[in-house]
């Protein structure tokens, strides 16, 4: 089980997180396989940027299955960590969508990055910004408003090379706009999931973060925080 809601930005950001499992992991075994799983789960979402002193994410073993410990070396161990980091993706994502006036669920991958930090940086730059999240409200296929976001990233771009599909349809390459269809994209956008892919044409590594966007809900709740 997770909480979570607003102020979410981990590592880990008043996040709480407790897995269990009945799998006879050793104290090495669970902490292998939480770090390995969070990496790539709880700390690659974000609903509004902001962090806290707050935060915490467990795995408690009980043993209740029986058997031989499991140790990280172990052939067992696999198939346990996938499970750990499959339950961790899945709680994550519950996380987003619970977001404080959350209305779309959104998937930011960026692709083609010099290296997976650089890809992380580009994402989250998009996942962060307010202005791409209030364009996705708005349901406008503003690739501009990504484009603005990767530049400042600190990721390495390409002005001439980077591509950019939002919400399935193909609205730059080749760092140029490309013609589309307005009524489509905003159909595309008024659905409850919505995916942003970059593809930066730099390097092999790639990043997918997890976000929402930005609503009059969102704003409301904040500003009468302490009323």
């Amino acid at each position: 089980m997770a909480k979570g809601s607003g102020m979410i930005k981990p590592n880990m950001a008043t996040m709480l997180a407790y897995i269990t499992t009945d799998a006879p992991l050793t104290s090495e075994a669970c902490d292998a396989a939480l770090r390995a799983a969070v990496g790539r789960t709880f700390n690659r979402i974000t609903v509004d940027s902001d962090t806290s002193t707050n935060d915490m994410c467990v795995l408690m073993a009980s043993g209740g299955a029986g058997g031989e410990a499991i140790a990280p070396a172990d052939a067992a161990f696999g198939p346990v960590a996938q499970a750990v980091h499959l339950v961790c993706g899945e709680l994550a994502r519950m996380i987003v969508r619970d977001g404080e006036g959350a209305t779309k669920f959104v998937e930011v991958t960026v692709r083609g990055a010099a290296s997976e930090h650089d890809a992380e940086l580009a994402a989250f730059a998009i996942a962060d910004s307010p202005l791409c999240k209030t364009a996705i409200f708005g349901g406008d296929a503003n690739w501009g408003r990504v484009a603005m976001a990767i530049g400042k990233s600190g990721a390495c771009v390409d002005p001439g090379a980077f591509d950019v599909v939002f919400a399935g349809i193909p609205t730059c390459a080749g760092g140029a706009a490309l013609p589309f269809d307005e009524d489509a994209a905003a159909a595309a956008l008024a659905r409850h999931e919505v995916d942003i892919v970059v593809d930066l044409h730099v390097g092999p590594d790639s990043a997918t973060v997890w976000t929402c966007d930005l609503s009059y809900e969102y704003v409301r709740i904040n500003g009468d925080y302490r009323s």
